[in-house]
């Protein structure tokens, strides 16, 4: 026998999975219903403005379960994004109908996290487009790590326990196209029975595996490659796999008067925006931490076009013989690749990564110093 109180949890229910299908577009598995949202951390001072509107106290770090609401659509985006950038009226239309809504302000919460950008390109952004509601700079990607480093945009309805933890009720990836449509997702997930929704283990956002368009005996040419620019001969390239499961490739080099290692790591990443290439390079370095080389395998730009013998040689020029153990901040003024900023994020912080892997490589003995 159903009882009334099933039908009351199943419909929600039934009526998220139903409007998730038709809104997700793209990949298949980024819903992430009843999934536990992390209590994420911001190192933001936050203007008067959003101090009430957040109901945060002055100060420069601050986490998700202080901010004071019921319902929180989060946006995740890149200020390189052109979906992003196309929803941002969107949104500032739906914050407008929410604070305009006696039901609705107050209790729901609108906040931007832009993935990869610095608070001058997010002050930018904001000016640009007049959004109204605090946008947080994620610089390291952490925040976006945390929720699976999905496409942008990509908006979440997280749901607040009286214990300010949050819980995912709605996930929607891609643009979303009409302010509508996001206030009727959102006046639906508020009508859920919380103490209903039984927290479940699983990410929020699990994209496809990202694939290499190599195969493993091209992939250990490309590695090859770029230990030969050391200016050695390859003696030897052998792929190790790491305790924790993270490959590199080692390379033996000749140097006449001595040999030594070398090391190349194959970066994989899935690209920030929702109509971008996914990034495809190995970087190679020595057991000195010094740049060696990058090899591009998929270096994307505007328009998907690969990028050009000139765009890879300037950023050889910004990377080469730099070393791993200091930070590499990318710098939109200097760093940038034309048509091709996003990309160039992705590989300034996969490079500022390579000192956590050099550590776990020295660790199991591969460098011995």
């Amino acid at each position: 026998m159903i009882t009334k109180q099933a039908i009351h949890y199943c419909l929600p229910v039934l009526l998220s999975f139903f409007v998730l299908y038709g809104l997700v577009h793209g990949e298949t598995k980024s819903i992430g219903f009843a999934v536990p949202f992390p209590d994420l951390t911001f190192k933001h001072v936050l203007s008067k403005g959003e101090q009430v509107y957040l109901g945060i106290p002055k100060k420069g770090l601050f986490s998700f379960r202080e901010i004071r609401g019921s319902l929180f659509l989060i946006e995740f985006l890149s200020t390189y994004c052109y979906s992003c950038q196309k929803q941002a009226p969107i949104f500032n239309e739906v914050h407008a109908l929410i604070e305009k809504d006696p039901k609705l302000k107050g209790k729901v919460k609108i906040i931007g996290i832009a993935a990869g950008n610095s608070l001058e390109e997010v002050e930018h952004y904001k000016k640009e487009h007049a959004i109204p509601y605090p946008v947080l700079p994620d610089s390291k990607f952490d925040a976006h790590n945390a929720v699976g480093s999905p496409r942008t945009p990509f908006t979440i309805w997280v749901r607040k326990d009286s214990q300010g933890k949050g819980m995912v009720v709605s996930t929607h990836l891609g643009l979303i196209e009409s302010a509508q449509r996001a206030i009727e997702e959102t006046k639906a997930v508020l009508q859920y029975d919380f103490a209903l929704l039984k927290p479940k283990k699983g990410s929020i956002y699990e994209g496809d595996a990202l694939k290499p368009p190599l195969s493993e005996e091209e992939l250990v040419i490309k590695a090859k490659q770029g230990m030969e620019t050391s200016g050695g001969k390859v003696l030897e390239v052998k792929k190790i796999v790491l305790k924790d499961g993270d490959p590199i490739y080692m390379g033996k080099v000749d140097f006449r008067s001595h040999q030594k290692n070398l090391f190349a790591k194959l970066a994989t990443r899935r690209a920030i925006c929702d109509v971008c290439h996914d990034t495809f390079f190995f970087y190679t370095f020595d057991s000195e931490g010094k740049v060696v080389d990058i090899v591009p395998i998929q270096l994307t730009k505007i328009d998907n076009l690969d990028w050009t013998e000139e765009d890879i040689k300037n950023l050889k020029n910004r990377v080469v013989g730099r070393s791993i153990f200091k930070p590499f901040t990318f710098d939109p003024k200097v760093d940038s690749i034309s048509g091709a900023t996003i990309t160039a994020v992705l590989i300034f912080d996969s490079l500022d990564k390579t000192k956590e892997v050099y550590e776990k490589i020295k660790k199991e003995g591969y460098i011995r110093k």
